[in-house]
């Protein structure tokens, strides 16, 4: 990679990995770092349909990649601002997820907040439409990450 020599496949401290042959170069294929909301009002669960890939047109809970220099909370506080153009009034951190960024993609270490937030949610950034949905209609064929549905399964309102 360094190099530009084609990574080859080894096992490394248990682990498969790729390295470069010329240089010894590892690549370790870390996790990107994200932060999701999961947002319970008096109208149910809110979702995002994703307006772009991977998973276009499924839902999502709201949320995204966190950027260098920023806080996790900060990073959600401006996603959520983006994506829904909502305020945050308050996050609490719930736990963590891993996934790919589609099913080929890269992996992803995602933080997992309780939100409140104020303001009429309405679609922007990369959402194509928002909606509550009541905890006992959540369309959980329709939720493209894996990642998302065990988070609304193990933290989400109980039916």
């Amino acid at each position: 990679m360094s190099c530009g020599t084609r990574l080859r496949w080894v096992t490394e401290e248990g682990r498969r990995r790729r390295r470069c042959p010329a240089c010894g170069f590892t690549f370790y294929d870390d996790p990107v770092p994200a932060a999701v909301a999961l947002v319970v009002g008096r109208r149910g669960v809110l979702l995002a349909r994703r307006g772009a890939a991977p998973y276009r047109g499924t839902w999502d809970l709201p949320g995204g990649f966190i950027e260098a220099g920023e806080r996790p909370d900060e990073a959600l506080r401006r996603e959520l601002r983006e994506e829904l153009g909502v305020s945050t009034r308050s996050l609490r951190l719930l736990g963590f997820a891993t996934d790919r960024y589609g099913r080929a993609g890269s992996p992803i270490l995602a933080l997992i907040y309780a939100a409140r937030v104020g303001g009429e949610p309405a679609a922007g950034s990369d959402v194509a439409a928002v909606r509550w949905f009541p905890p006992d209609a959540l369309p959980w064929r329709r939720i493209g990450f894996p990642s998302a549905r065990r988070a609304l399964r193990r933290y989400g309102p109980r039916r």
